[in-house]
């Protein structure tokens, strides 16, 4: 036989107060559900003016980074407020407004240093290691890549190695040090490849191509500038992908091929022209 034991009535202010604590569970459920929403919009925005830069739309990728900032803000997501200031460091690079890179860079690092995320971090010191080589401020800029490199090793980040690696191969061409801005190209140029990283295939093979067409070598710079335009293809980055062709038609007017010449000035200055670039 089951036998049922009579049930206590609650009080009125009982039940208020289980209602209330019903409420605040909803809320926190919902405030949950709406704080991993806008960070996921915040990461989806940034990945969409990432393929807005890599095509050379660089307002339509400003606009989509500002968005993404926004949303960030509204959460205080400081790894998503991070990634798109960094974001616009970049694009103010490209415009060649550096102070204001600068600035944006040197935010994102500090909300990178506040949630201990090292890889984000030398990715900031890297991208303000570019700045102040670009400013001809070479001793802190060496400062800023050797900093960001330490804490991409520390972070088992092998594509960021490689991309500071590479920049730091440009602060040595700036200086003079040919032989040693080699070194550090053609070790990027092995790690990109490895990983399988296109773009920044691209990037270390125009510059090598470049060090040989500074050294008067022009059939190994034209083979570095070639290569660079392959693995642009492949990445379809088609800002990389004009500067490749120009530079061959550059090359192959200081060998004396003038219609080959002209052909490579051509597609290059079609991307160009597609892009809104001058």
């Amino acid at each position: 036989m089951i036998i049922f034991k009579p049930q206590k009535r609650v009080s009125g202010g009982a039940q208020k107060a289980l209602f209330t604590v019903l409420l605040l569970l909803a809320a926190c459920s919902t405030r949950s559900y709406v704080v991993s929403d806008r960070h996921n919009a915040a990461k989806n925005l940034n990945l969409r003016g990432n393929e807005s830069y890599f095509h050379g739309d660089y307002a339509a990728a400003a606009k989509l980074y500002d968005r993404a900032l926004a949303l960030a803000m509204e959460v205080d997501d400081r790894a998503g407020m991070a990634e798109s200031l960094n974001n616009l460091g970049q694009l103010y690079v490209e415009a060649g407004e550096l102070p204001p890179a600068q600035e944006k860079f040197l935010k994102a690092g500090l909300l990178n240093g506040e949630i201990k995320n090292k890889k984000g971090l030398a990715v900031n010191l890297n991208n303000s290691g570019t700045v102040l080589r670009l400013q001809g401020k070479y001793d802190a800029a060496a400062a800023e890549l050797e900093k960001a490199l330490g804490l991409a090793r520390e972070a088992g980040d092998k594509s960021g190695c490689a991309v500071i690696t590479n920049n730091l191969g440009l602060l040595a061409l700036d200086q003079g040090e040919t032989a040693r801005a080699r070194k550090y190209f053609e070790e990027a140029l092995a790690s990109a490849k490895s990983l399988k990283q296109h773009r920044l295939a691209a990037a270390c093979l125009q510059n090598l191509g470049g060090l040989a067409e500074r050294e008067g070598k022009l059939d190994e710079a034209i083979a570095g500038f070639s290569g660079s335009v392959e693995e642009d293809r492949l990445a379809e980055y088609s800002p990389g992908l004009a500067k490749g062709l120009e530079g061959l038609g550059r090359l192959f007017d200081k060998k004396g091929e003038p219609v080959l010449s002209q052909d490579y000035f051509k597609r290059a200055q079609f991307i160009k022209k597609r892009l809104g670039f001058k």
